[in-house]
């Protein structure tokens, strides 16, 4: 195998630039969303959503927000080791305000490292939907969401190249972000 290209979200400037607008991009139109839903409620426009959106509101967007980062690095460390084998040995750590999982050079097929890169993205997504319906607070759901997606912009640009590279077949874990191979 051999390399094609190469993702690297901790020095190619150009990529995090792309990712940070993303984000903003991504907390701008889905916290104007819970804005305009809030105030559609209020004015019964819209079916009634939660109205107390006060102090206690807000701490529990913060405290969810904030225990959210290790659990999607949790979610990570969980599908390398389900989807790359059993020589596949995780670590954690921090680099850039960033918190990130590596697998120390594993190779697996795209098509799993992409499942890799998007399992936290879709499964918190998930939760935070459920956490909606289970405690009739959609709008504090959605805020989660938008806060959590806003923070995957770097595992959500990773996919992309992936998608957008025809001829890589594996993609190697890599200390920068990845290596995308061919055979």
């Amino acid at each position: 195998m051999r390399v094609i290209a190469k993702v690297d979200v901790l020095g190619d400037a150009e990529l995090q630039q792309r990712m940070v607008r993303l984000s903003w991009w991504i907390l701008g139109v889905g916290l104007l969303a819970v804005l305009v839903a809030w105030i559609l409620s209020i004015a019964g426009v819209a079916p009634l959503v939660e109205k107390g959106i006060g102090l206690a509101w807000l701490l529990v967007l913060v405290l969810a927000s904030v225990v959210a980062l290790p659990v999607h690095e949790l979610v990570h460390a969980a599908a390398f080791l389900l989807l790359g084998g059993g020589d596949v040995h995780v670590s954690f750590g921090f680099k850039d305000y960033m918190l990130y999982t590596s697998a120390n050079g594993a190779t697996l097929p795209r098509r799993r490292f992409e499942a890799v890169l998007l399992a936290p993205t879709v499964l918190l997504t998930l939760a935070f939907a459920a956490m909606g319906v289970a405690f009739r607070v959609p709008l504090l759901a959605w805020a989660c969401a938008v806060i959590h997606l806003a923070g995957c912009t770097g595992d959500l640009c990773m996919a992309a190249a992936i998608w957008r590279e025809p001829a890589c077949a594996f993609v190697r874990d890599a200390p920068f972000g990845a290596e995308l191979l061919a055979r």
